[in-house]
């Protein structure tokens, strides 16, 4: 079958349960459009202009530029196996965790990537309320509807997406920074944090890294798609470092000018700026809130129903609708106002997952065949020892990053468990064996 076919037809298969077949693969810039547009959003604004309103404008960009490089060293590497295997993030995760253990994994990531979507789907509603009086309830079903119905076209809509969403960001980011420059201070490099027991650096780098962990650790979901691995480490860098960083510095840049009331709180939510400026430029904030926050929470509910699909045995396509109504129903019970503990939840418990798996698939078993067991026991003591010393560094060294803290132990922690437990080869040794 020709790529050019296969590109024709409006739905393609989702390959929630096998490899994707090389003839479905995708170009690169189809795969890099899918990263691209995800982070340009108004979360990353909100995120640049929360680390700038703490640390300052320097150490804040020089915070995001950090969290950015770390995001893509993990999600890179996993990209680059996803690439070359085809495989999504719960067959891989079978590999790693096992036949049943994956379950835990998957599960807690398909759930989380759920709250993402949920919480997207909120801040719709409450920015189209908060900037232009529109009725709460309301903004946030039709949010919820249209984020829904296009994740059920697939990756082929995820990716028309990014064309759409990374330009218009752009545009809109442009147009706030020259307004913001207009009755605001110039003078942003010398912005200075001005509220008492300022987050750290460390705790910065570690709020970057958690706006991503969750669906930077499914990113096979998403570069299964590419023709290699070159291909699909290639199409992360649009995300991490470059529209990530962009996005975020947005909004530090908003915040740095002194035109937002509260940043501590608010952050870099730049659409007070462009509210009340005529007719136009209202349609066009408009158009893009939908389109933004719909591309963050399109792919969430992506990752979400190839989860899903894939544990319930189930197409990716009616999963869709269901997680994206429940999703709906919890963006409704006001899931927005946990945001920042939310990040914090996410920063500790899932970079590690991340480091296993790169340790297993692409530096210890890189070239054993995949004789899956039932458990792998290893793999979730790395994962709880790891999750444990960041939590610990989360309490008692908050002037660490916690993101870089658990990733750095699992892959430690993993390279020491495969001296004494080898991987599930075709032997079957070690602790493995006795499964």
């Amino acid at each position: 079958m020709s790529t050019n076919n296969v590109d024709k037809k409006l739905l393609d298969p989702e390959f929630e349960h096998t490899p994707v077949p090389k003839e479905y693969r995708k170009k690169l810039s189809s795969v890099a459009a899918v990263w691209f547009g995800f982070p340009m959003v108004l979360t990353s604004a909100v995120i640049g202009g929360l680390i700038t309103a703490q640390l300052g404008f320097k150490a804040g960009a020089l915070a995001m530029l950090v969290g950015n490089l770390l995001l893509f060293v993990m999600v890179g590497l996993l990209s680059y196996d996803a690439g070359r295997s085809g495989l999504n993030f719960s067959l891989t995760a079978q590999r790693t965790f096992g036949r049943k253990g994956y379950y835990l994994i998957s599960g807690l990531l398909s759930t989380v990537v759920i709250g993402w979507f949920a919480l997207q789907v909120g801040l719709t509603g409450a920015t189209m309320h908060g900037s232009f009086g529109a009725s709460l309830l309301l903004m946030t079903v039709i949010g919820g509807v249209l984020y829904v119905a296009v994740t059920y076209v697939g990756i082929k809509a995820l990716s028309f997406l990014g064309w759409i969403a990374a330009p218009f960001y752009i545009l809109i980011a442009i147009i706030a920074i020259t307004m913001a420059f207009q009755s605001g201070n110039s003078d942003i490099l010398n912005y200075h944090p001005h509220v008492s027991n300022a987050m750290s650096f460390g705790a910065a780098v570690t709020l970057v890294f958690a706006g991503f962990a969750d669906s930077g650790t499914m990113t096979a979901d998403f570069t299964r798609w590419a023709k290699n691995g070159r291909e699909g480490a290639l199409s992360t860098i649009f995300a991490f470092p470059i529209g990530n960083f962009i996005a975020e510095l947005v909004g530090g840049i908003v915040v740095a000018t002194g035109v937002i009331p509260n940043p501590a709180s608010t952050g870099g939510d730049f659409m007070s700026v462009l509210a009340g400026h005529g007719p136009l430029l209202t349609v066009l904030s408009i158009l893009f809130v939908f389109i933004n926050l719909g591309s963050v929470g399109t792919h969430c509910l992506y990752n979400g129903a190839v989860g899903w699909s894939h544990m319930t045995g189930k197409k990716m396509r009616p999963i869709t609708v269901i997680i994206g109504v429940v999703g709906l129903i919890v963006a409704v019970s006001g899931i927005y106002n946990h945001f920042f503990n939310w990040l914090v939840l996410l920063g500790v418990i899932i970079p590690p997952i991340g480091a296993i798996i790169i340790m297993d698939r692409l530096v210890l078993r890189k070239n054993q065949p995949a004789n899956l067991v039932s458990w792998r026991p290893m793999s979730f003591i790395v994962w709880i020892l790891s999750a444990a010393i960041a939590l610990y560094c989360n309490y008692f060294a908050p002037h660490l990053s916690v993101a870089v803290v658990g990733l750095v132990s699992a892959a430690i922690f993993y390279a020491i468990g495969n001296l004494f437990v080898k991987g599930d080869t075709s032997k079957n040794s070690g602790m493995e064996k006795a499964v």
